[in-house]
């Protein structure tokens, strides 16, 4: 029996954010007799995902972090990278900030390049902003492909090429609302009959936590049973701050990082997400699957309601969510076959993206 084909992710780390969520969802259940996922991080730092991976058969190589000033020593590492490793004949870059970086070195290796994007905006401080915007803009030039997980976040990436949405598919089984899960998702966070708003999201700038707080605040006055659950990694010292200023410590549940939000959503009464920018979240199909009304910023892409049961607000005024959270009918139902219908359930999905690459790697041979 031939070898797999082995397709080079590269991604900045391998943590739960929605693009390396969503790799990873095709990676589970793709047919790893004709196609193995490898992954490149930018990070020293151990990363959520690296067990799974490698008991997946995967294999994790560390990049160097571009640095801008590094510069010419990252280049080489790709030259080096990439003439000991002829086996890479596809080279998916969901990094793509700096695709455009290591991409004409791929070229000239005669790889063959992917950029995927997950966003419609790049994340810093206005001077890194700005230079994070220069080196995108090439990624049209150097990608032989071009992915995008809506049509919003790939006419933003690529606004003179074709590309193609590549869905945020999900385990759609695997988040239908459970009574049973439920419960135990509730003993565990010693909830019983409250009132609970949930949220999804690493402790981002761009996640606008700060909003969220200000909503539940306002939900909190009006209805004192209601609680909040919070799962995400990432530094939440200055949300805690704000919660305790606001006399909400008892009240408010930061998770942190969870490799079980198919069963912690399932104790949420409500879903609400107030991102500043987004490309079309996972999180948003997974809290549809799992039957809850969704609260979200009207910065999303209207893509992601699936269901219709997505409800867009303006980040103008925190009053405006709570009003429209506390005076919707949020009762759960099973939406599962509408999000199959869509087009978004993983073996769908993952069928369609195995039967790319391979055609893709004939053109390579």
């Amino acid at each position: 029996m031939s070898e797999p084909i082995r397709i080079l992710c590269v991604f900045s780390s391998l943590n739960r954010g929605g693009a390396e969520t969503m790799c990873m969802n095709i990676y589970r259940h793709i047919d790893k007799t004709k196609i193995q996922f490898d992954f490149i991080k930018h990070t020293h730092d151990e990363c959520s995902f690296e067990s799974e991976i490698k008991g997946l058969g995967g294999r994790i190589i560390e990049a160097p972090q571009y640095k801008i000033y590094n510069h010419l020593s990252y280049r080489m590492w790709w030259e080096h990278f990439l003439t000991a490793h002829p086996e890479y004949t596809i080279i998916h870059a969901h990094f793509y900030t700096i695709a455009s970086v290591f991409f004409p070195i791929a070229l000239k290796h005669k790889r063959i390049t992917i950029c995927h994007c997950h966003s419609t905006n790049v994340k810093g401080n206005r001077i890194t902003a700005a230079i994070k915007r220069n080196m995108i803009k090439k990624n049209e030039r150097y990608a032989h492909v071009c992915f995008a997980c809506s049509e919003k976040s790939g006419e933003w990436l690529f606004p003179h090429r074709e590309f193609k949405v590549i869905k945020n598919a999900i385990d759609t089984s695997a988040f239908v609302f459970s009574e049973e899960k439920a419960r135990i998702a509730r003993k565990e966070l010693d909830l019983k009959n409250e009132f609970i708003l949930g949220h999804v999201g690493n402790f981002l700038p761009v996640k606008n936590h700060t909003f969220l707080i200000d909503v539940f605040k306002l939900i909190h006055d009006t209805r004192p049973d209601s609680k909040l659950i919070m799962v995400g990694s990432g530094d939440n010292t200055v949300f805690w701050k704000k919660v305790d200023d606001l006399g909400l410590r008892d009240s408010v549940i930061f998770t942190g990082e969870r490799n079980d939000v198919e069963t912690i959503i399932q104790a949420f009464d409500a879903f609400v997400f107030p991102s500043l920018s987004e490309g079309l979240p996972v999180t948003i199909i997974e809290a549809q699957a799992a039957g809850l009304k969704c609260f979200l910023s009207d910065r999303i892409t209207p893509e992601v309601d699936l269901t219709g049961r997505c409800i867009f607000l303006p980040l103008t005024d925190p009053q405006i969510w709570a009003e429209s959270i506390l005076n919707t009918d949020i009762s759960k139902i099973d939406t599962s076959e509408q999000i199959k219908r869509s087009g978004y359930d993983i073996h769908t999905t993952t069928k369609k993206i195995e039967k790319f690459y391979l055609k893709l790697s004939e053109t390579a041979q």
